[in-house]
């Protein structure tokens, strides 16, 4: 089934930081190609955990491989450019249309979350345990070290940064020089979600179930909900309502979705989901709906303002990539490695990409084209195909939406990355304190904050 009949949106350039604007309500911009069309595909490195990583996570080894987009991992467009950060441990900076390498900006360690750019300069945490701000060609301004990784998309409101910080703190920052105005903490556990701003608050979920809100000038406490569970997903303001997703951490995981009061912090309504949600809400102020996906491989599209189910499709795997929505179409990563467009009003599918690998990633919708990142290395630029052209039946399915019908993946332009095999650096440990919560100013030397430009 096609979407219902409606004006195509006009091309839509800039998305600039994850879910596209401070309160985390703008999945995507812009038109979704229909007819699709793999433009290109290009290979990150390779990054291993290292032996000087001290995580405790029993499933991290030093040979850990780390490479393409982790979970959240949403590439950014600024005119003809995508940005992203990488597992890898580098920026990648390419050229949209075709993929090429333009710069890399190499970090110590991997990159999980998603970068923002904000003005010239662009702005990100990760697993060296530093915020890095740099120009946009990879010159690095400034970075300051907290105490543990940071998987939250940091977010620039009237001149102040905000970012959470796996060490239990919600920083705020001074995007000029990097100094730490306020932190609020010892938080309920680590902070692995981006921070939502609206209405001169933040709000910021954590690892036991603690959501915050704090005034944005002071990082005093406003008010404080429990959401029963570890909230990864990011906090979503529309309308007076805050949209967010929680989960248990225990062998028989459970999950809700939250709709709470912005100036209250009351519960409006929760939907008890039967798997974890790990992903953010996208919500459709226009149709008044609520997209999200669960760890039980199932997407869900609900009332916003009740919560009641209007429509729910199984596809085939975990969930954790955000989806983003525009253009009368839902694009969501799964974690079989496939990548679904879906119709909007009934979740009919249009047609899924297959990767074949796992795709925890959120999509970048901007400039009428997609990119998405999988963690087996590599980042797909997809656009519109030629109407007298045929969908390469090897990377796409708009009927039978069960398995490849073609094996055959030629004629794709791959691009690899042109930097080195990333090192491993002893001051990513966690416990590292040099420089703690101080910034470092400008080119340190030309190994650890060199940039390449080709």
């Amino acid at each position: 089934m096609r979407p219902r009949a409606h004006r195509r949106p006009v091309v839509l350039m800039d998305l600039t930081l994850f879910r596209g604007n401070p309160e985390r309500n703008l999945s995507a911009i812009g038109a979704v190609p229909r007819r699709p069309k793999l433009l290109w595909r290009f290979q990150t490195q390779t990054k291993y955990e290292g032996r000087y990583e001290r995580r405790g996570a029993p499933n991290l080894t030093a040979s850990t491989p780390w490479r393409g987009l982790g979970w959240t991992g949403q590439p950014v467009r600024l005119g003809k450019r995508i940005y992203f950060g990488s597992t890898d441990s580098y920026v990648h900076c390419l050229e949209a249309a075709t993929g090429k390498e333009i710069w890399y900006y190499p970090n110590h360690h991997s990159i999980k979350g998603s970068i923002m750019i904000s003005g010239d300069r662009i702005y990100h945490g990760g697993r060296d345990n530093k915020l890095h701000c740099y120009t946009l060609d990879g010159k690095m301004v400034w970075e300051t070290r907290t105490g543990n990784d940071m998987d939250s998309n940091p977010v620039i409101v009237r001149g102040r940064g905000y970012i959470g910080a796996e060490d239990k703190h919600i920083l705020c920052f001074s995007p000029r020089t990097g100094d730490i105005l306020w932190k609020y903490g010892f938080t309920n556990g680590s902070v692995e979600c981006s921070v939502c701003v609206v209405g001169g608050k933040v709000i910021a979920g954590c690892e036991r179930g603690s959501l915050y809100c704090l005034n944005a000038n002071t990082g005093k406490p406003i008010w404080t909900f429990n959401t029963l569970g570890d909230t990864d997903s990011t906090p979503v303001h529309v309308k007076g309502r805050i949209y967010v997703g929680s989960k248990t951490k225990t062998a028989h995981e459970r999950g809700w979705l939250w709709c709470i009061d912005a100036q209250t912090g009351k519960q409006i309504w929760k939907v008890d989901m039967p798997r974890g949600i790990w992903a953010t809400p996208a919500v459709s102020a226009d149709r008044k709906r609520v997209y999200i996906g669960c760890n039980n491989g199932v997407f869900y599209c609900l009332d916003a303002k009740t919560g009641k189910l209007v429509w729910k499709r199984y596809l085939g795997s975990r969930i954790w990539s955000s989806a983003a929505v525009t253009d009368g179409c839902i694009l969501v990563g799964v974690r079989d490695g496939t990548l679904w467009c879906l119709n909007e009003d009934d979740g009919e599918p249009l047609w899924v990409f297959d990767d074949g690998f796992d795709i925890d990633a959120t999509p970048c919708v901007a400039g009428g084209m997609i990119v998405i990142g999988s963690q087996n290395g590599w980042v797909y630029g997809i656009g519109q195909a030629r109407k007298d052209k045929p969908v390469n039946p090897h990377w796409f399915r708009t009927e039978s939406f069960r398995k490849r019908t073609d094996h055959d993946p030629a004629g794709i332009p791959i691009i690899r990355t042109s930097a080195p095999p990333p090192k491993t650096w002893r001051d990513t440990n966690a416990g590292c304190r040099d420089h703690f919560y101080v910034p470092v100013k400008g080119p340190q030397d030309s190994t650890s904050n060199s940039t390449r430009e080709r």
